[in-house]
């Protein structure tokens, strides 16, 4: 399967000439290519510039060379739409003659009329091939090459086709073909006839196997066929056929050898045959290729309503934090707002292309690495946050190398991921010391995690409620090294019965985190105590949130779960350590549309960076399936879909959104509690708004690629995924925010922005 291009070159004539010397040789009688068909074809075909896969003309056409080796024996006139030469071989295109010369460079491209020769397309270099004969061009629908080799094959047609058996090809391999346009008798009826009774047979095999589909497709389907289409499908059908048995049952009651069926009657016979695969096809063509261009548009001019619509909520709440704050200063466009600006519009017109989508982690992994060498940078010149500046650079070079190997998970079959155990260390058997290393640094990466949760509530004095909360997430971290090291190979000890192990823990890890999700939720309807310090409350609760969600997502995603748990702690906090760099520089504090886009940028692509690393990708078989059979052992649809939703979205959306607080709480100025709630809230409204921008606008790109993209080879295979994914992506992140508003939404008694506070 060739592009026409390379077929057309110099190296390739020479190799098909050489061939068909080969096949020629050994044609005659008795030999052993007597009945040899010769086929030469295209996938698809290119532009000058060798793209290939869009939806141009010269990208969508292709073409078939076919050859046959027997002299035909007889002459035969349909009247279709076919060249009057010698059909000795036949040029076959699936669209119009669009063809390239048969030069090295390719520099033009001709468009030929269907009646020529096919020595005009391939050039004198091509004489030695063609021998002096005429050869035939005609064109045919790609859809007929499966059922007419089929034919060819005296195979069954495949059950989905809807294709038509081309008699130009079925003819050329039967060797019955001398075409003569004139209005003589034929000389000789017999052979004549045999074969146009043989190509009957043939197309009322066909045009059964796709009545029977149609029938099977609109019974089942949701949309389907209309019944006015359907009835007319059936009346040419119930026609045709009605037809050919009674022309069949009139010549078996002669019980005549020398008698036999009209050429007209065969004649009308093929072409109601055609004409009933015709209108299927002309039928499915207008339902199934077929874009509303119209529905579109106002999706996305919705869209970019939306877009608007954000960028308008942002800047009001910027003007309203200005009145909260004292000062006479106009705020302005900072170079890190420009800077954010430019990597969201650079990631998302990376979608218009398919080796971008292809290659969607690695992209966002230079763009955050980026990031992280101009916060290096700019650390080093102020010689502040060093340390946290470095950390974030190697961080990323670490989640870069992972990502590789979470997208070349999916050439790893389930017997070499059984062999190695974690396949972000993908050690070999042969090691005994690195496969300890690699049973070992989960359940140590789950012990440094619950080490972190214990250290943020021992000196804290928040409520009794919320610390509770986290030790459960403790306790559950226990269970799930008890569930690993029971489940480990080396060590091979049988610490509890096989159904407790396998069922029992997962399910009670699921209960404990569901309750820890229930208590926080009713925690918005309990009094509040009163404390010291409500930013530590605010943090605490921050941390109990993430906490409830974490068991769950580390236990579904494996034993790579706590390292990618780990990582994305390492990275928010060195996102929110240089945040503060931020802070000395001028009007920091007025201008917070400019003080956010960047640490919330630098958030999203670490999210999408979490997604690619912990072995997923924008494609249905990117999702881990077995992760929603954890603890359970039957198929129960809605349990195990909620379980693959949060192992496909834990690391990528679900913790990153309720860890957003974290980049705000830091920018909290001085004043009384009231006012900093409620500053506090206004300054999360409008992280979430430029974090849902961010999402919004790689979702419309990714609209826009794929309306433009609909006719690409790869629509369903790739974009139409990546599609879903955005789309779904946006409104989980829409759902997210809103609940995690609820959820860090306070009580502020003020009325408003006549309370002014201090900058500190």
């Amino acid at each position: 399967m060739l592009p026409f291009s390379i077929i057309c070159s110099e190296l390739t004539t020479t190799l098909l000439q050489k061939v068909v010397e080969v096949l020629e040789g050994q044609s005659g009688p008795g030999g052993l290519h007597e009945n040899t068909l010769l086929l030469v074809m295209g996938d698809h075909g290119q532009t000058i510039n060798g793209d290939h896969g869009g939806g141009s003309a010269e990208e969508v056409e292709t073409v078939i060379f076919a050859m046959g080796f027997k002299d035909p024996p007889s002459s035969l006139t349909l009247e279709r739409d076919i060249s009057s030469c010698q059909l000795d071989a036949v040029l076959l295109l699936f669209s119009t003659c669009y063809c390239y010369r048969c030069v090295l460079d390719f520099s033009s491209v001709k468009v030929f009329p269907k009646k020529t020769c096919i020595r005009e397309i391939f050039g004198s270099s091509c004489d030695s091939v063609l021998d002096g004969r005429m050869f035939c061009i005609n064109s045919m629908q790609q859809l007929d090459f499966a059922v007419t080799v089929a034919a060819l094959l005296g195979v069954p047609f495949p059950f989905g086709s809807i294709g038509s058996v081309n008699p130009e090809l079925y003819a050329l391999a039967a060797g019955t073909w001398n075409l003569k346009r004139s209005n003589d008798i034929f000389q000789n009826h017999s052979s004549t006839e045999e074969w146009m009774q043989n190509y009957v047979n043939v197309l009322c095999m066909n045009s059964w196997q796709v009545k029977r589909y149609i029938d099977v497709y609109s019974a089942s389907s949701v949309i389907g066929f209309s019944n006015e289409d359907l009835l007319h499908l059936s009346a040419m059908y119930a026609q045709a056929t009605d037809n050919w048995s009674k022309i069949v049952t009139n010549l078996v009651s002669e019980k005549s050898e020398s008698c036999h069926v009209s050429l007209p009657d065969l004649k009308r016979q093929i072409d109601a045959y055609l004409s009933f695969l015709a209108s299927v096809a002309e039928l499915a063509r207008s339902k199934w290729t077929q874009f509303n261009l119209e529905i579109m548009s106002i999706g996305f001019g919705v869209m970019l309503i939306s877009l608007l619509v954000h960028v308008l909520c942002i800047r009001w709440l910027n003007k309203l934090c200005r009145v909260y704050v004292r000062s006479h200063v106009e705020s302005g466009i900072s170079y890190g707002l420009m800077l954010s600006c430019l990597i969201v519009a650079i990631r998302a017109c990376s979608f218009l292309s398919n080796s971008y989508i292809l290659e969607e982690g690695k992209v966002a992994g230079f763009l955050v690495a980026t990031t992280a060498m101009l916060k290096l940078r700019y650390s080093i010149t102020k010689t502040k946050m060093q340390l946290e500046a470095l950390v974030f650079v190697l961080l990323i070079s670490v989640l870069r190398f992972c990502i590789e190997l979470g997208l070349s998970k999916q050439a790893v079959s389930s017997g070499l991921a059984d062999v190695f155990p974690s396949w972000m260390l993908a050690v070999a058997e042969s090691y005994p010391f690195w496969r300890h290393i690699a049973e070992l640094l989960p359940v140590l990466a789950l012990i440094i995690l619950a080490y972190m949760l214990h250290e943020s509530i021992s000196r804290s004095s928040c409520r009794r409620f919320l610390k509770n909360v986290i030790r459960g997430t403790i306790f559950n971290y226990l269970l799930i090294a008890a569930y690993w090291t029971s489940e480990s190979k080396l060590l091979n000890l049988p610490l509890m019965r096989t159904d407790i192990q396998r069922n029992y823990i997962p399910k009670v890890i699921y209960m404990i985190g569901f309750g820890q999700l229930s208590s926080l939720a009713l925690l918005q309807f309990l009094s509040e105590e009163k404390t010291s310090s409500w930013k530590e409350t605010v943090v605490v609760k921050i941390v109990a949130v993430l906490s409830a969600w974490s068991s769950t997502i580390i236990i579904l995603s494996g034993r790579q779960g706590p390292l990618v748990a780990l990582a994305s702690m390492a990275g928010g906090w060195c996102i929110m350590r240089l945040e503060c760099l931020e802070q000395d520089s001028e009007n920091s504090h007025l201008q917070t549309f400019s003080l956010y886009s960047f640490p919330v940028t630098q958030w999203s692509l670490l999210a999408v960076c979490l997604f690619f690393c912990s072995g997923h990708w924008c494609a249905f078989d990117g999702l881990r399936y077995a992760a929603a059979f954890i603890g359970f052992e039957e198929f129960i649809l809605v349990p195990q879909a909620i379980l693959l939703s949060i192992d496909t979205f834990g690391f990528s959306h679900i913790l990153p959104i309720f860890g957003l607080p974290f980049l705000a709480i830091q920018q909290v100025p001085s004043g009384t509690g009231e006012q900093r709630k409620g500053f506090f809230f206004m300054q999360l409204c409008q992280v979430y708004l430029m974090y849902g921008l961010i999402t919004a606008t790689t979702a419309t790109f990714t609209m826009l690629c794929v309306a433009i993209q609909r006719r690409h080879l790869m629509v369903w295979g790739l974009f139409a995924p990546k599609f879903v994914f955005d789309v779904l992506g946006l409104m989980l992140t829409d759902f997210l925010v809103f609940l995690a508003l609820l959820y860090y939404c306070v009580q502020v008694d003020d009325d408003g922005p006549r309370h002014q506070i201090t900058e500190k």
